[in-house]
């Protein structure tokens, strides 16, 4: 099986890359084979609704490439699953972003279910994005760790943050499970976990880069696709960057 993984974002340096291939190797099957691509050209982070669409222009010319070399699925690497509806319309292989198999996943494990974004400018999105999957009513929380993506590096803070939103979504929402609001947090969560086991908090943590990865893989293995192809005729594109 292969799979094409493509970072929705520009200046992923060498060592970002092979942290995150030794991550993941953790979580696929052994037989899984992920190639690693990025976008050349676009925005740094995707945090609003142009960094998005920008950027989903390159994505979406990544994607139709790597179905015509053979990849059995696509997945891209974005809580806000920039260009996924799209290129589920040029393909016919199976695509992901981040965010609906972690939601779904949250969903299949508690009956309230919370997600941690990465500043307030995130609620409103990660608010459209409930309402358009249809789980509005059970994500009953949607909170910031006031950092914005490019500096989700920053793991003393980022834990700290990370650690008061559980332990509150746990007692005061009585959430049984949480999701990051970004992919970029998936170096912080085994730590996460620890530390929140620790302290006596049985609640999930959802880190969507890993569960996304594996969701794809899994829908491969089954035969599946959530292709919406059209036949759309792009032969005549004129590619804007």
């Amino acid at each position: 099986m292969k799979i094409k993984l493509i970072t929705a974002v520009t200046g992923i340096s060498d060592e970002k890359k092979e942290l995150q291939k030794a991550y993941l190797k953790r979580h696929i099957s052994g037989t899984t084979q992920i190639d690693y691509s990025n976008v050349e050209y676009g925005f740094p982070s995707i945090e609003s609704e142009t960094h998005g669409i920008f950027n989903a222009t390159e994505i979406i010319k990544k994607a139709v490439k790597a179905e015509q070399e053979g990849y059995d699925g696509i997945f891209v690497n974005c809580f806000d699953d920039p260009g996924v509806l799209a290129i589920r319309e040029l393909v016919k292989i199976p695509v992901y972003g981040g965010y609906l198999p972690s939601v779904l996943t949250a969903a299949s494990l508690g009956e309230r279910i919370g997600i941690i974004t990465t500043d307030r400018n995130g609620i409103l999105s990660e608010e459209r994005k409930a309402a358009h999957a249809g789980l509005k009513d059970k994500i009953v929380a949607i909170e910031p760790v006031e950092l914005g993506v490019l500096e989700l590096g920053n793991r003393d803070i980022l834990i700290k943050k990370l650690i008061d939103i559980c332990l509150r979504y746990e007692k005061e929402y009585r959430i049984q499970a949480a999701s990051f609001g970004c992919t970029g947090m998936y170096y912080i969560a085994d730590e996460l976990r620890e530390k929140l086991k620790a302290q006596g908090c049985n609640m999930a943590v959802i880190e969507p880069l890993a569960t996304g990865v594996k969701f794809l893989e899994t829908i491969i293995q089954l035969g599946f696709t959530n292709s919406l192809n059209y036949n759309l005729n792009i032969s005549g594109i004129k590619w804007i960057i």
